[in-house]
C-alpha cells in the first residue's frame, strides 16, 4: 500500500522516478496545447505549451517524458524534454514578462501542429533544475544538452 501524500511529496520535490515507483506507472500530466509567447520557436526549439488539467506539478526544472496525443494523432509516443517553470532567463523583459509557472514540452523528432489537441506527458526522470542563464545563446546551448540527456533517458 502506498500513500498519496508520499506520491505528492515526491512530485513536488521533482522526484518523478519515486512517484512512478509508488504509482506503478509514470506520473502524468494531461492538458490542452495552447499558444504561448512562441519564444521556443524563435530560439529554434519549438515547444507545446500545456494548459495542465491538474494542480499538482513537479518542481520547476527540466524533465524527460513520453508525450502522446490523448485524442490520437501521435502514435507511437514521442520523447519530450519538458520544462516546468517561470522562464527566469527572460524575467527582465519588463511588463508581461514570464512569472507564472508554465509547462512546455519540446517533442523530439516531431514537426507538426498540436494546437487545440490534448497532450499527455508521462514523466520518466528529472534532467536538471530550473536556472537563469546570462543570455539566450547560453540557454539554447543548455537546452541542446537537455535534449541529449532526454535521448539517453528515453532510448
Amino acid at each position: 500500500m502506498c500513500s498519496s501524500t508520499k506520491i505528492r511529496e515526491f512530485v513536488l520535490e521533482g522526484r518523478v522516478e519515486g512517484a512512478a515507483m509508488l504509482l506503478g506507472r509514470p506520473f502524468e500530466l494531461t492538458g490542452h496545447v495552447v499558444h504561448g509567447v512562441e519564444r521556443g520557436r524563435t530560439l529554434g526549439i519549438p515547444t507545446a505549451n500545456l494548459d495542465a488539467e491538474a494542480d499538482l506539478l513537479p518542481k520547476p526544472g527540466v524533465y524527460a517524458a513520453w508525450a502522446c496525443r490523448v485524442d490520437g494523432g501521435l502514435t507511437p509516443r514521442l520523447r519530450a524534454a519538458v520544462s516546468i517553470g517561470s522562464n527566469p532567463t527572460f524575467a527582465a523583459e519588463g511588463p508581461g514578462a514570464p512569472s507564472a509557472v508554465v509547462v512546455e514540452a519540446h517533442l523530439l523528432d516531431f514537426d507538426g501542429d498540436l494546437y487545440g489537441g490534448r497532450l499527455r506527458l508521462e514523466f520518466v526522470g528529472r534532467v536538471r533544475a530550473q536556472r537563469v542563464f546570462a543570455s539566450a545563446d547560453e540557454l539554447v546551448a543548455e537546452i541542446r544538452r537537455d535534449i541529449l540527456r532526454t535521448r539517453e533517458l528515453l532510448p
